[in-house]
């Protein structure tokens, strides 16, 4: 059964066609898919994105958050969106909306057509830890003496790597960084979720990997790892690109969507959780 939405969500579109629906990750909102809601993309399908609760003009609940909470809301807006009829909708979701798009698709498979995701910041097992011991304690840390733009930078960095922080416009930064809060958020949600691997073979989304070949190395198990136990899974590596490869290559990401929703309109796959 799928609960009551709890937050009422930001919720902007384009286009016309089957339903797309992107999820961001962490330190973001809608706009991060500001190129994909303007692209060609918007001519073969509707493309929605929105703010996941606690980010951007969505509501925040009082109590904690998890990653169940998250995928229980994009259950919810999909059934409000979702056509009679209609072709069942591809979910794109990137970084930490990939583990919210990944815990849907294992909740509620039978809602979704297909699945994208963009490197999910999880361990590559249920016996590790999915983020690094004293991360949070850090983060606590830097917020309590330096403020929480100085703890979302580091975040930041830490994601992103140095490299690819410095090459976000200035602007683009100080957004990410007045989302502190959230992050803080997410991340404490990250750190309670365990994928659940072996569920994860009853999977049968149709489910493409996308990784990002400049990207920090430990993205890259994790993938492998989804690649190894989802049944109908692939994974490519988008050369040039990191971890925010939808902005960074955003022709090549469109091509892939593209190639992945055609390739299920000529062969329709089950979607369903068994």
């Amino acid at each position: 059964m799928i609960p009551a939405m709890p937050a009422a969500l930001h919720v902007v579109s384009a286009g016309n066609g089957p339903l797309l629906l992107f999820i961001h990750g962490s330190a973001a909102d809608h706009a991060t898919w500001t190129i994909q809601l303007n692209s060609p993309l918007r001519e073969r399908f509707t493309l929605v994105a929105y703010d996941r609760r606690g980010s951007g003009k969505s509501a925040s609940p009082e109590r904690f958050w998890t990653i169940e909470d998250h995928a229980d809301d994009a259950a919810e807006l999909l059934t409000s969106l979702q056509a009679p009829a209609a072709p069942r909708p591809i979910v794109v979701g990137s970084s930490f909306g990939s583990v919210v798009a990944l815990d849907l698709a294992r909740r509620f498979g039978s809602l979704l057509g297909g699945l994208v995701l963009i490197e999910p910041p999880m361990a590559a097992s249920d016996l590790v830890p999915p983020i690094p011991l004293g991360f949070l304690q850090h983060y606590d840390e830097l917020a309590a003496t330096q403020g929480g733009p100085q703890a979302a930078e580091f975040f930041l960095r830490t994601v992103l790597g140095d490299a690819a922080y410095e090459k976000m416009p200035r602007m683009f930064q100080e957004r990410s960084k007045s989302q502190y809060a959230a992050i803080r958020t997410d991340s404490e949600a990250l750190g309670r979720y365990r994928p659940r691997y072996e569920l994860l073979r009853g999977c049968m989304v149709p489910t493409l990997l996308l990784g990002g070949e400049r990207s920090a190395p430990y993205f890259r198990p994790t993938l492998q790892a989804l690649a190894a136990v989802l049944p109908d899974a692939e994974l490519v590596v988008v050369p040039s690109a990191g971890h925010m490869l939808h902005a960074e290559a955003s022709r090549k990401f469109s091509d892939l969507v593209t190639a992945f929703a055609a390739g299920l309109a000529a062969h329709p796959r089950t979607g369903v959780i068994r």
